[in-house]
C-alpha cells in the first residue's frame, strides 16, 4: 500500500538569536507544547503560499515570497505521516500578535539555544539540523 502523507509548513521567524514560538492549545495535536507558526498545506495550495497564509492567520504579519526560503524538509511519522517544510522568513511587515487566541496560548520569542522543554520535538530537531547545515531529516516512530 502506498503511503499518503500530509504536508505542513513551519515558519522560522528569528531576531537577535531568538526564535518566535507559538503555544498550542485547543487544536487536538500537541496542545500544551511550544511550536512555531505552522499549519497544513491546503488542497490546491503551494508550500510558499501556505506559509504566507499561516503567517497572516496566526501572527498577523505579511510576508512576501522573495523573503522566504525553505531551509529544512522533514519526513515525520508518529501516529500519522507528514512532510514538514521549515521556512525561514528574512523580512516581514506588520506587528506580531496572536491572531488565533482560540488555538494559541501566546506568541513569544525564546533564545534559540534555550528552548522550553515542552517544545515540539520536530521543531527542536529541525532547528538543530538547520544549524548543522542538514537540509533533510527523517523522524519515524
Amino acid at each position: 500500500m502506498r503511503l499518503q502523507s500530509n504536508m505542513a509548513v513551519y515558519l522560522l521567524l528569528k531576531r537577535s538569536g531568538e526564535i518566535l514560538l507559538s503555544l498550542r492549545q485547543n487544536t487536538g495535536y500537541r496542545d500544551g507544547n511550544w511550536s512555531v507558526v505552522a499549519g497544513h498545506v491546503e488542497e490546491g495550495e503551494g508550500v510558499i503560499d501556505a506559509i504566507i497564509r499561516e503567517a497572516k492567520e496566526e501572527a498577523n504579519i505579511d510576508v512576501k515570497r522573495d523573503d522566504l526560503e525553505i531551509v529544512h524538509v522533514m519526513h515525520y511519522h508518529d501516529d500519522r505521516p507528514y512532510v514538514y517544510f521549515f521556512v525561514i522568513c528574512k523580512k516581514y511587515s506588520g506587528e506580531i500578535r496572536n491572531a488565533e487566541p482560540h488555538k494559541c496560548g501566546g506568541l513569544k520569542f525564546f533564545k534559540e539555544n534555550d528552548l522550553p522543554s515542552n517544545t515540539f520535538e520536530a521543531v527542536k530537531i529541525a532547528i538543530e539540523n538547520i544549524k548543522n547545515g542538514i537540509f533533510f531529516s527523517e523522524v519515524i516512530f
